[in-house]
């Protein structure tokens, strides 16, 4: 489930930090100002295709703007598993992320 509030955040993050004003924003999103606005509040959900315009208007990836600054453990952890699945067969993966889901468990009761 997307929290359009926390992507609302992140999205005004991104303007803020090329210090553009909303209404600049939105023109380079290609969208109204007044729904960028209702964006950045998280008071509107968004298609993927507006996703894609504030992900290439604000100039960030859209992982950023929708997982935040964990998108780089994200991306690590996704060419680790890229690795592991090319490097073994589908059963001994299936293992693998049967073994993380585990480990997973027993740290949530830490």
């Amino acid at each position: 489930m997307v929290d359009y509030v926390e992507l609302g955040k992140r999205i005004r993050e991104a303007r803020k930090a090329l210090n553009l004003t909303q209404e600049e924003a939105s023109e380079r999103c290609d969208i109204t100002s007044s729904y960028y606005g209702n964006l950045e509040r998280g008071d509107k959900k968004m298609s993927v295709e507006t996703l894609v315009k504030l992900s290439e208007g604000l100039g960030v990836s859209v992982d950023s703007l929708l997982y935040g600054d964990d998108s780089r453990e994200r991306k690590l952890l996704s060419d680790v598993m890229a690795k592991v699945k090319k490097d073994t067969n589908i059963g001994q993966f299936e293992k693998y992320l049967m073994i993380m889901e585990a480990v997973s468990r027993i740290a949530d009761k830490l």
